[in-house]
């Protein structure tokens, strides 16, 4: 009796971290500076993933932002931000790893 017990909750604990340890992030697009994604948000489906956002300075009032969960785009780039520029727009790259890390 006593080993079914500790077999039953060997499986509640393993269930409780699997369930509570899925990240959360924002998820979608806005375009104008100062904008935000409003609560819009995402449970990641994989154990890997990380959140992320992508943002171009196109100028005063344009700011596109595209956001959501994603384990191949933060690859090379865990907990980090990277800058460059695409066809001459400064662009920002940046991979977080806890809840709702995403919004700017």
């Amino acid at each position: 009796m006593q080993k079914i017990n500790i077999i039953f909750i060997t499986f509640l604990v393993i269930t409780f971290f699997t369930f509570s340890s899925a990240l959360r992030c924002y998820t979608g697009y806005k375009m104008m500076a100062g904008q935000s994604f409003g609560d819009k948000q995402k449970e990641c489906e994989g154990s890997s993933d990380f959140c992320y956002n992508v943002t171009a300075t196109a100028g005063i009032l344009l700011s596109p932002m595209k956001a959501g969960c994603s384990t191949y785009r933060c690859y090379l780039s865990k907990d980090t931000c990277r800058s460059m520029e695409f066809q001459g727009v400064p662009v920002s790259f940046c991979c977080c790893s806890t809840d709702l890390c995403n919004g700017k």
